[in-house]
């Protein structure tokens, strides 16, 4: 059963997909239209899911289930299809996770994972640069899914200061 995204509860589990490219508004409505016809019919054992999607910053395509009643592994498989389904739709990969998703300038850039060492090394990626973190579980989590280099996975390769 489709719900408005704002009204799954905090403790709502959630998958995030990340695009490997911005979505224009066209593939955004498409997405969304497609998503809403999903999660209508989306059940685990026969019982409806109260689920939804969402697209944040035009890069983010997120499906959200209220944690009250979770989906089995034939229904997360499914929602895995869908978004693959969808991906080849409009060409686009929402699988490929070599890219590093930073915000700057409240816009989604995202770097070559085999690069970021060398974007940290040359300064072009600081501490203080905004990463998003694709790994939030809960919607609750959204509200602190965008995170510090310093704070992420991505702070260990920080140069460590030195002591005076």
């Amino acid at each position: 059963m489709f719900v408005a995204f704002e009204t799954l509860p905090d403790e709502s589990r959630i998958w995030v997909y990340q695009a490997d490219r911005e979505l224009t508004p066209e593939e955004q409505r498409q997405i969304t239209a497609l998503g809403q016809d999903f999660v209508g019919q989306w059940a685990t054992h026969g019982q409806p899911l109260h689920a939804s999607l969402a697209i944040l910053k035009n890069y983010f395509l997120v499906i959200g289930v209220d944690d009250r009643q979770l989906p089995s592994g034939c229904s997360i498989d499914a929602s895995v299809e869908f978004v693959r389904k969808v991906g080849n739709r409009l060409q686009l990969d929402f699988f490929n996770r070599t890219r590093v998703p930073l915000l700057i300038n409240d816009v989604v850039k995202t770097v070559p994972l085999t690069e970021i060492k060398d974007q940290i090394k040359h300064g072009a990626v600081s501490e203080d640069t905004l990463l998003v973190n694709t790994l939030v579980q809960k919607k609750g989590d959204l509200s602190r899914w965008i995170v510090s280099v310093k704070e992420s996975w991505l702070g260990r390769y920080l140069p460590q200061a030195q002591p005076k």
